[in-house]
């Protein structure tokens, strides 16, 4: 299964605020610098969408910015990517309209594909975002900023997947 970029994107930013300390907010300048350089557009809307199903909150104004809106722990990552993912099709045939496929209806693989699709995000659901960030894998926006070392911004702004 693939996931689409923008989810890629939402879970990356999801898990850069993760690590930050408790009331520090980022705009969208800095997670975008901090998330490999990524289009300050797309990445308004992804933070868009994402407040929009509660999960974050914008602040507007100065020092203003983006912030959780809810603990890690308490986002299940299957949930969160079938939302973020709800009207795109894993396959031709299962869009609206069926798609142009010319086996329907006697197509066994349409419901084999929707079991493992179903399957897939069951296992997202046993993990929230606080697993995702769980652990030293780079260090909050803030402990790098004051730093000069080119190693230690790379390292604050590597977000793996």
């Amino acid at each position: 299964m693939r996931l689409l970029a923008s989810t890629d994107i939402a879970l990356r930013v999801l898990m850069l605020l993760g690590r930050q300390d408790p009331g520090v907010k980022l705009n969208v300048e800095r997670m975008s610098g901090q998330l490999g350089g990524l289009s300050r557009n797309h990445l308004h809307k992804i933070v868009q969408d994402l407040a929009g199903l509660g999960v974050l909150q914008t602040v507007r104004g100065a020092g203003g910015g983006v912030v959780l809106a809810k603990p890690l722990r308490e986002v299940r990552l299957g949930s969160l990517v079938r939302k973020l993912e709800a009207d795109q099709p894993l396959v031709d045939c299962f869009r609206a309209d069926g798609g142009c496929c010319s086996l329907r209806p006697e197509c066994r693989l349409r419901a084999m594909l929707r079991s493992a699709r179903e399957a897939f995000y069951e296992a997202l659901d046993a993990h929230t975002l606080a697993d995702c960030v769980a652990g030293r894998w780079f260090e909050p926006s803030g402990a790098a900023a004051g730093r000069g070392s080119k190693g230690a911004r790379r390292r604050a702004g590597a977000v793996p997947a």
